[in-house]
């Protein structure tokens, strides 16, 4: 029996980058729709509730220490 060795194809640094970032833009539009129709909070999953607009503030946060970590490496 031979072992065939199957290559595993992997993804560049800039098509993991621009997956992470749609699917962080996917995530901050879920977001932000409760600001869309007008609402400051929604209800979360606990059934607390949850100021968009410092949500937003974290998530943009995110994002700011995500680039510049990646222009670092």
């Amino acid at each position: 029996m031979s072992k065939k060795r199957t290559s595993v194809r992997k993804r560049s640094k800039l098509q993991e980058f621009f997956i992470y970032f749609v699917l962080f833009l996917v995530v901050l539009g879920l977001t932000a729709r409760p600001l869309a129709k007008g609402a400051m909070f929604y209800q979360s999953y606990w059934g607390g509730a949850v100021f968009v607009p410092f949500l937003l503030l974290v998530a943009a946060t995110i994002v700011v220490v995500a680039v510049m970590n990646w222009k670092g490496k």
